[in-house]
This record gives structure tokens, C-alpha cells and sequence, in this order.
């Protein structure tokens, strides 16, 4: 099968799966006879395990972009939180913006911890611990209802800190799972597998809204906790790694300069392309993620657009956002990791270069959000495959989770620069803007010097 076929066929195979999942959500909208409709498509989900995974490598990605749409929820979390400032709840904007930045940094901080669980159990147990973690999230979340004077500490518990551990040890999985199935192709395998992440919120933030306008936030939590413990435990206990003797099948196979690499955590921390490589992410993510936040009040307060058409804008980001990935993750399959990096952020800076003067021409600010969406996403199938390449696939999970805590770090401290820059608001002007642009393109064209200096490792490093 054709690399192109093979493409196609994912695709629409995990779209096809992600709607059954997106159907299950709308029956619990109605009758008991319907529920039990619901809960039947998601176990449908099982007989992946017994079938796909012996006839076709594919199947652990479609697996891992399905697993990647249900923790994608997170992107959706402004959907929650207008219901949240009404009473009974009545949390302020900066309170309900709370869960969703502990979530972050518990999927940055807790992501090394799930590599070093993968790494040692292979990716099926962290996995379903992920799966329980999400699940249990969802669901203590709910109990906001019972304590409503509690709401802040309860949503920050269940969803910040449980829901956002849960999705550092299922997210990690499949793209170790990804990597070892795929080393001939393992840019397009990972772009493919995170894709459903970028993707989710077009999925669920329908969902969510219609969820929580017909049955009242805290029984959308319920909901989602339900079916998404029910669904990515089934998935989760898909993954596996091929086993020791496995080989790439003769007619895709081809040679790679990581292929024999195989070094560990330690050797690779002495590297300085690591370090040089950590830094470009951190930049390059946090600067995305700052952006992306004030994609919609951008195309209000700039571009003056309607509301309905500001949220079309958001949406065109999410799917640029997962687009980059795996087309990012061919690029480094076709010329390298080393000149894929430096061609997204290159594309990155050339976005905040229009944005910064032009963001008030629709077209414009059309072009700078396509190119700024599809460069962050890009960041999260290229990093991911560079560590691939350049240090193995054996010690992938462990050794992309220290890399991954780039993207946390990143997530939290770029967002209040930008933060600090535009200054209280509600609405902004263009000036205000490009203060923030300014800033954020002067440090991804820092990031852009430093890809000058990542090299591939062509061996261990020297023990000591």
C-alpha cells in the first residue's frame, strides 16, 4: 500500500471513528434506549483490538489520532466556562481561566514522568491510567453542583490537575507507539497521530455547547467523563510496541541515519543540540499558544469583524493548527528535522511579521492566522520527530517528555507576557497589539539563529 493511500485511508477511517465518538455525545441528549445506543458505538471501539492491529501498522495511528481527539476537549474549554460566571457558580473570567492553565502545566510538568512510565511498561498501562485519570477528571468535576461555593478548587482538582495528568500519560503512549511502528516514516506517523489533538475542538466545542445548553455543565461533565473513560480505555488498551524482531516491511523500508541510535536520557541531556532544541520549542510553542488566545478578540478589536465571523476565524486557526502537523511531519520526513524546524519558524516569524502592521486588512489577518495556527501545530509533530531522529526511538517516550516540558513551561510563561504587554483591555487597539507581536517576533527570530546550530547526533554520546 501506497504511502498516499495508506494517508488517505487513515484519514478517513479516524474521521469516521471520531464522529461515531461525536454521535455518542449527541445521544446522551436523549432517551435511556438512546444512552444505551451511545455506550454500544463506543464499545464497537473494541473490536480494533481484536482485528486492525495484526493486519496493519496504520491502526496504532488511527488509535492514537482518535485518543488525541478525546483529550483535545481541552481547546474547548472556553465552551465551559460562560456558565461558569452565572449563578449558582458566579466565578469571575480570571477564576475560570484557572482550571484550564493548571491543566497545561499538569500536562507539561506530569508528560516526563508518563515517558518514564512508557519506557518501562510499555505504552498500554500509562495509557489506561491516563484513561482512568481523564475519566475520574470529568466526573469529579461535576460535583460542582453539590458544592457550588467550592467551584474553584473543585474544577481545579478534577480538571486542572487530574484531567491534565490523565492526558500527560495518554497522550505520551501513542506517539511512542507512533514512532516505533513508523521509523521509515515517523514524521508523517507522528504529524498524523497528534493531529487529532489540533482537530478535537472542532469536534467537541459543538458538542460541549449543545451538552451544556441541554443538560447544564454539570451533567456535560458527567457525560464526557463517561464516555471518554469508556472510550479511551478500549483504545488505550490497543497500543503496543512491535515486537523485538519486527521489521520494516521490505517495499517502504529505507535506510536512516537514527536507525542503530539508541541514547538514553542522560546521554542525550548532554548534548547541546538538546538544550538549543528545548529552547527553540519554548519559544516557538509559548509564543503560538499567546497568540491563539487572543485570536478571536484580535479579529474583534483589529479587523473589527462580526462575532459570528471572529469565530469562523478561531475555527480556520484549529484547522490549520491540525493540518500543520502532519503536513510538518512529511517535511521532516522528506528533508530532515534540522531544516523542517528552521522552515517553521521561519513561517512563524513571517506570520507575526504581517500580523504586526496588517492585522486590520481581513486578508491579512486571514494569511497571519493560517501560517501562525499551522506553525504551533507543526511544533508538536517536528520536535517529537527530531528527538526520533536524532536520538533513537527505543528511549522516545522518556526522551521527549523532558522535551515536551518546553511546551508547559512555554504555555505559561508567554501567555502573561503577552499578557503584561497589551495591559488590562477589555478591548484592545492595534498598538496595543503590536507591542505584543513585536516582542514575541523578536524571540522567535532569536529562535531562528539557534536552529542554525542544531545538529544531528550521528552517535552516543560519550559515556562518563
Amino acid at each position: 500500500m501506497s504511502s498516499t493511500s495508506s494517508s488517505i485511508i487513515l484519514f478517513s477511517s479516524s474521521l469516521a471513528f471520531a464522529l461515531q465518538i461525536e454521535r455518542s455525545f449527541a445521544y446522551f441528549l436523549g432517551s435511556d434506549e438512546q444512552l444505551f445506543h451511545s455506550l454500544a458505538y463506543v464499545i464497537l471501539l473494541s473490536l480494533l483490538k481484536r482485528r486492525l492491529p495484526m493486519r496493519n501498522r496504520w491502526t496504532y495511528v488511527i488509535v492514537g489520532f482518535i485518543i488525541n481527539v478525546c483529550l483535545g476537549t481541552v481547546y474547548s474549554w472556553s465552551v465551559f466556562r460562560p456558565p461558569l460566571h452565572k449563578p449558582p457558580f458566579g466565578l469571575s473570567p480570571a477564576e475560570s481561566i484557572l482550571p484550564f492553565s493548571i491543566f497545561l502545566l499538569f500536562f507539561g510538568v506530569m508528560f516526563s514522568l508518563s515517558g518514564i512510565a512508557v519506557s518501562k511498561f510499555g505504552p498500554r498501562r500509562p495509557a489506561l491510567i491516563g484513561a482512568v485519570l481523564v475519566g475520574i477528571g470529568y466526573l469529579f468535576s461535576s460535583l460542582i453542583s453539590f458544592s457550588q461555593g467550592l467551584s474553584l478548587p473543585i474544577l481545579s482538582l478534577g480538571f486542572g490537575i487530574m484531567a491534565g495528568t490523565g492526558c500527560a500519560f495518554a497522550y505520551n503512549p501513542p506517539i511512542a507507539t507512533s514512532g516505533r511502528w513508523f521509523p521509515d516514516k515517523r514524521g508523517l506517523a507522528l504529524g498524523l497521530t497528534v493531529m487529532g489533538f489540533g482537530l478535537s475542538s472542532l469536534f467537541t466545542a459543538p458538542l460541549v455547547s449543545a451538552l451544556v445548553s441541554t443538560l447544564g455543565i454539570s451533567q456535560t461533565f458527567v457525560a464526557i467523563g463517561l464516555v471518554f473513560l469508556i472510550a479511551l480505555l478500549l483504545l488505550g488498551s490497543v497500543l503496543k510496541f512491535p515486537a523485538s524482531d519486527w521489521k520494516v516491511p521490505v517495499k517502504v523500508e529505507k535506510s536512516s541515519q537514527s536507525s542503530e541510535l539508541d541514547i538514553s536520557t542522560m546521554e542525550m541531556l548532554r548534548t547541546p543540540t538538546f538544550y538549543i532544541s528545548w529552547v527553540i520549542y519554548l519559544i516557538g510553542a509559548g509564543a503560538g499558544l499567546a497568540i491563539i488566545g487572543y485570536a478571536k478578540q484580535i479579529a474583534l478589536d483589529v479587523a473589527h469583524l462580526p462575532d459570528s465571523v471572529a469565530t469562523l476565524v478561531v475555527s480556520l486557526l484549529a484547522v490549520s493548527n491540525a493540518v500543520g502537523r502532519p503536513a510538518f511531519g512529511k517535511i521532516v520526513d522528506s528533508v530532515g528535522p534540522k531544516k523542517a524546524l528552521a522552515l517553521n519558524v521561519i513561517l512563524q516569524l513571517l506570520s507575526l511579521i504581517i500580523l504586526m502592521p496588517m492585522a486590520s486588512n481581513i486578508a491579512f489577518l486571514l494569511i497571519g492566522i493560517v501560517l501562525l495556527g499551522s506553525t504551533f501545530g507543526a511544533y508538536l509533530a517536528v520536535m517529537p520527530a527530531l528527538i526520533s531522529y536524532f536520538y533513537g526511538n527505543k528511549n522516545l517516550s522518556q526522551n521527549y517528555g523532558i522535551c515536551f516540558s518546553a511546551y508547559g513551561i512555554g504555555g505559561i510563561i508567554m501567555p502573561i507576557v503577552v499578557s503584561s504587554l497589551l495591559g488590562q483591555g477589555p478591548v484592545y487597539t492595534i498598538e496595543d497589539y503590536k507591542r505584543a507581536f513585536y516582542v514575541m517576533g523578536g524571540l522567535v527570530a532569536i529562535s531562528l539563529v539557534l536552529s542554525l546550530f542544531v545538529k544531528p547526533v550521528l552517535k552516543k554520546a560519550p559515556r562518563r
